[in-house]
């Protein structure tokens, strides 16, 4: 994705692996961006790569040269998943967050979403990826994932709304696919999740995706 601001550019690199770099990836990135002599970079709240400041003719070949480092778009997916470390990396985790976000990843549906869908995961109850603020929040204890849904950071904040707890991998998926399918079908174009909760209801939410 490019952007132009105040006469800068830059350019935000999705797809890579919810943050999570090899120091091998990491350096073969770092070799390209100073190849092109990137002025600064950042990685931003969604857990990717942005690089500041560039010449507009080098974007698009530079991008070619990472492309190796970023994961393809699936076709009507959701529009990011940042995670966690998890229990591998983390002494709080209780889960695998990046298995479970690489499999959320994976999730395409028959028709195109008409606005975000942003996905947090965290591993434990101190919820580092805020997932009380994302589209589809999950995250774990002792007992399995807990599921929220319709949460929003920004302008007009929006705590999500609690679906399901005690979940298993396998069962937290499906739900979340159960609950983006009756958003798709029921929110009004462009609307995101928090603006379709406050209308539809967790409650009549529930009674369609739990039975």
């Amino acid at each position: 994705m490019n952007n132009k601001t105040s006469n800068q550019n830059f350019s935000v690199i999705p797809g890579l692996n919810m943050g999570l770099f090899s120091p091998k990836n990491l350096a073969a990135i770092l070799e390209v961006i100073n190849k092109y002599e990137v002025p600064a970079t950042k990685i931003t709240g969604a857990q990717r790569l942005a690089l500041l400041g560039m010449e507009k003719e080098d974007m698009k070949t530079m991008h070619q040269e990472l492309k190796p480092f970023i994961r393809e778009a699936v076709p009507n997916g959701v529009t990011y998943v940042q995670a966690c470390p998890g229990k591998k990396w983390c002494r709080y985790g209780k889960a695998d967050s990046f298995t479970l976000g690489k499999k959320l990843e994976k999730l395409s549906f028959d028709d195109p979403f008409t606005a975000k869908v942003k996905v947090g995961i965290s591993a434990c109850r101190m919820c580092c990826t805020e997932p009380y603020l994302r589209d589809v929040g999950i995250f774990a204890s002792k007992s399995g994932w807990t599921l929220v849904f319709g949460g929003n950071g920004g302008g007009r904040p929006r705590i999500g709304d609690v679906v399901a707890k005690k979940l298993s991998d396998d069962e937290v998926i499906e739900l979340v696919k159960k609950c983006l399918i009756l958003y798709q079908k029921e929110a009004r174009p462009t609307s995101r999740s928090a603006r379709f909760m406050e209308r539809f209801g967790i409650e009549e939410l529930q009674k369609q995706v739990l039975t």
